[in-house]
């Protein structure tokens, strides 16, 4: 019963949620809803190109002097509202952040 409304809370966007990689790589909808788990535990930091890849997925991400960005939330022409930013040194990311666009 636990696990069908956690689901429920979930699809409703209700509470903040376990990151889950298959989550986030299939329903980018819902990204929101798991942001603040992945900077609680800070899932990214230490992970190479690679491993990132495997956990985010290789859908938008832009790269910009060592700086990846995956898109969080977008507004209804499809632009970037909210991202999350992962900041690489020698290809291992060492700081994340969220950029919310005004």
């Amino acid at each position: 019963m636990l696990n069908v409304i956690h689901k429920l809370m979930f699809l409703l966007e209700i509470g903040n949620h376990q990151f889950d990689s298959i989550l986030w790589k299939t329903r980018p909808e819902k990204r929101k809803a798991l942001i603040n788990h992945i900077f609680k535990f800070k899932i990214p930091i230490g992970k190479s190109k690679k491993e990132i890849c495997e956990l985010f997925g290789n859908d938008p991400n832009i790269y910009i002097c060592g700086t990846w960005s995956y898109p969080i939330e977008l507004d209804r022409f499809g632009n970037s509202i909210t991202s999350l930013l992962l900041y690489f040194e020698n290809e291992i990311v060492v700081n994340i952040n969220l950029k919310v666009r005004k």
